[in-house]
């Protein structure tokens, strides 16, 4: 997980986690999965926006983050459980693929709102399968993950 580093050194300031899923569309639920292993144990806010993050707009910005951190299953380049983060041009260039559209807007409402430093952990999913549970894979990407964000 080259990508260690680059979370370490994104978590300034105030940060908001906003974990993004649906816990019944197998790895689609990774978001979920990661804010229930860290809630409650990191220096900073944890958010299950699950499959509706527009909601949590008002919340995120009342919270006036420096920082926020968007945790997805996205397509890219790569095996399944891959960590990437994505930051600035990458997350309005069509380089990534979100399962949702309203994604970008949400990204481009809360830079607005907050100008807070916004960011993409993107994690590569195996299946999104409704009915299906978290794959290996993304298990233990998660697994090292919530590590390293307790540990930090």
């Amino acid at each position: 997980m080259h990508e260690i580093d680059t979370l370490k050194s994104i978590l300034k300031g105030k940060v908001v986690m906003l974990c993004i899923g649906n816990i019944e569309r197998g790895d689609d639920g990774l978001g979920p999965h990661l804010a229930m292993m860290i809630k409650d144990k990191v220096s900073f806010e944890v958010r299950d926006a699950g499959a509706t993050p527009e909601n949590w707009t008002g919340v995120v910005t009342r919270l006036k983050p420096d920082t926020i951190i968007m945790v997805d299953a996205i397509c890219f380049e790569g095996k399944p459980g891959d960590v990437r983060i994505f930051a600035g041009e990458e997350l309005g260039s069509g380089k990534i693929s979100t399962h949702d559209v309203s994604l970008k807007l949400l990204i481009e409402y809360l830079k607005e709102a907050t100008k807070a430093n916004i960011y993409m952990l993107g994690i590569k999913p195996v299946s999104n399968e409704f009915g299906r549970g978290i794959s290996l894979p993304i298990k233990t990407s998660l697994d090292k993950l919530a590590k390293i964000l307790i540990n930090n």
